[in-house]
């Protein structure tokens, strides 16, 4: 039973860390990819929903970055493997030739040989001082490192997107929709379907649209308006 209650509590505290790192990148990528069109934040909020489906794009990304990077990773435990294995054959060696030092149980009474001048006893000191020492900053150093990837890693990216769109659209604007990601058309139902602008989706809500023509547009999102990612023919 405890063992289940171990496991429970295991899960609960993955997702208790899991969720807010999920919504924090997908916040990042979405400040970096509106800030690029000049809009702030404040002006059209962003559901969690939607900061969720960003946030799942950033993963996706991260997923196949790594996985471009596999003969980096492969090499790697390559290496970790060799030096593994001439540590052994070394320390087989050195017990067959007699060299008993190297296994010999070092304490205050038994400080072994000196290497550099200093004895193996107070290189194991040394080293358990590095050990401490290194915790009371490798922690906390770490953290930040973590959470400044979660954040300026997705905060990159979608500046990289927007300016990519924003490229792109200045130079053949909705004619080549399919590079630009479909344009969007905010239409006036009542007054015979007409077209009150057209441009890249920045950012929506119930209250207000932002859409970038060369230029940032914010339109009220009046109850006659609809958007179409498609102009009507």
């Amino acid at each position: 039973m405890e063992k289940y209650e171990r496991l429970i509590k295991m899960a609960a505290s993955a997702v208790a860390i899991a969720v807010p790192c999920i919504l924090l990148t997908g916040f990042s990528y979405h400040i970096g990819h509106i800030f690029t069109f000049g809009l702030s934040y404040e002006l059209i909020n962003k559901d969690m929903s939607d900061v969720l489906v960003e946030s799942w794009y950033i993963g996706v990304l991260a997923i196949a970055w790594l996985l471009t990077k596999w003969p980096v990773w492969l090499g790697f435990f390559v290496v970790l493997v060799i030096i593994g294995l001439v540590a052994f054959f070394y320390a087989r060696h050195a017990k067959a030739n007699g060299k008993d030092w190297l296994f010999e149980e070092i304490s205050k009474e038994n400080q072994g040989r000196k290497i550099l001048g200093i004895t193996q006893w107070h290189w194991c000191v040394l080293g358990e001082m590095h050990v401490e020492l290194s915790s009371w900053f490798s922690y906390p150093l770490l953290i930040v490192c973590f959470l400044g990837l979660l954040t300026a890693f997705p905060y990159e990216r979608g500046k990289a997107d927007a300016d990519r769109q924003i490229q792109i659209y200045a130079e053949s604007g909705c004619d080549h929709e399919e590079k630009v990601g479909q344009c969007s058309y905010l239409i006036d139902t009542k007054n015979q379907n007409k077209i009150i602008a057209k441009g890249i989706l920045v950012s929506a809500n119930q209250d207000r649209i932002a859409i970038f023509n060369n230029e940032l547009e914010v339109w009220p999102l009046l109850d006659s308006y609809i958007i179409k990612k498609q102009k009507n023919h």
